[in-house]
């Protein structure tokens, strides 16, 4: 099946670099992706790159011991791959995955490649078969476009090498009109632009993967979070001071998601760390400018409030109402809601590290009682929250 111009020593080098490329390719879905982040999406990553080294080596070796019938199945299995791929980005961006499809696209294609046999169809099949492992690159294309968060410019690659797969293979397969030779040797060039796309998509798509999986780590998140928390305290016990010198009324507010270990195991730490995002915005939107806001860690905002208990009420009423309707279309799967701890310097004093534990453990306490309410910090709840806990 060697093509006209095309030696069989340019065929092998080929082999070789993407025997390589795959191993390497699993190698970091394993030991980067999967262990950094372990969920559905990087497991099915791992399941495609692993199709994907075996089929390739498959076909590697079918080629150089002349055992043709194991290269068309290795061949026809690692048209699965693409699919596994999409599966697993689905998972990510918190929508249904139907990870049957990679192994039901490699066991047909496969089959066809198989039952073709010498009768001069090959050609055809394989335009065909690859069409299908390309419709799937296209529909990772097209839900990019819809469900990710483009920022991550590392992604933005195999997105663009995912169109461009498509375009190829509809160009390609438009060659089966009329049937092609009984020889195959059309296939030569179709084999080579395959192969050298396949080492483009396959270094793109760990790319992206080792991206997606690294990119909220928590030693990034952390240092980050600590300079701010940091900033946090300096400003908000200076404003304390201020706030004591002229009897000012401040209120420490922490509000925090409800049933956050069980999101993060549901949703998964990426559509998590959107609802965090989507809480901050919600409390800087509500809570007056001259607050002082900060979330030293996901799913958690807390709020220093220059206003009188009054209006530090309202407030927070108006803050769990605005919880209730963030909206991340079809990546959560519950509508998510937050409780609020809320501790004043009425009760309390002026004493920081005093205002933000309580504050912080008056909302667990909010969230332990069912969530979607706010407590405040008085000698009461107090009381309460140092009583033993039935466990929920």
């Amino acid at each position: 099946m060697i093509g006209v111009g095309i030696s069989a020593e340019a065929m092998q080098a080929l082999g070789v670099a993407q025997t390589a490329i795959v191993t390497i390719a699993l190698m970091l879905s394993i030991g980067v992706a999967f262990l950094s982040k372990p969920s559905r999406a990087t497991l099915y990553w791992v399941f495609a790159f692993t199709l994907g080294m075996v089929a390739t080596f498959g076909v590697m070796a079918g080629g150089i011991n002349d055992a043709e019938t194991i290269r068309r199945i290795c061949l026809g299995a690692l048209m699965g791959a693409p699919a596994l791929l999409w599966s697993g980005f689905r998972a990510f961006w918190g929508v249904r995955s139907y990870v049957w499809a990679g192994p039901a696209v490699s066991v047909v294609s496969a089959i066809v490649l198989v039952a073709v046999a010498d009768s001069g169809w090959f050609s055809t099949a394989y335009r065909v078969v690859y069409l299908i492992a390309a419709g799937f690159a296209v529909l990772f294309f097209v839900d990019w476009l819809r469900l990710a968060d483009r920022s991550n410019r590392l992604v933005q690659p195999l997105a663009i090498i995912s169109l461009a797969f498509g375009v190829i293979a509809v160009a390609t397969a438009v060659v089966i009109l009329p049937p092609p030779p009984a020889s195959g040797d059309d296939l030569g060039v179709v084999r080579v632009t395959a192969s050298v796309g396949m080492l483009a998509y396959v270094a793109s798509a760990v790319l992206a993967v080792v991206g997606v999986s690294t990119r909220d780590l928590g030693w990034r998140r952390d240092a980050v979070a600590t300079r701010r928390w940091k900033d946090f305290q300096d400003a908000a016990a200076e404003r304390l001071t201020q706030g004591q010198r002229t009897g000012e009324t401040l209120s420490m507010v922490h509000v925090r998601l409800d049933d956050l270990a069980e999101l993060r195991q549901i949703a998964g730490s990426a559509i998590l760390a959107l609802a965090s995002d989507a809480l901050e915005s919600v409390v800087r939107s509500v809570f007056p400018a001259q607050a002082i806001v900060c979330s030293p860690q996901i799913g958690r905002v807390y709020v220093l409030v220059p206003r009188t208990d009054a209006v530090a009420r309202d407030l927070l009423r108006a803050c769990l109402e605005k919880v209730a309707q963030i909206d991340i279309p079809g990546r959560l799967p519950v509508q998510p809601s937050a409780s609020a701890g809320w501790a004043s310097t009425s009760a309390i004093g002026y004493d920081l590290p005093a205002l933000i534990y309580l504050s912080r453990e008056a909302a667990a306490y909010a969230d332990h009682n069912g969530g979607d309410r706010w407590e405040r910090v008085s000698a009461e709840v107090v009381e309460r929250m140092l009583q033993p806990q039935p466990p929920r």
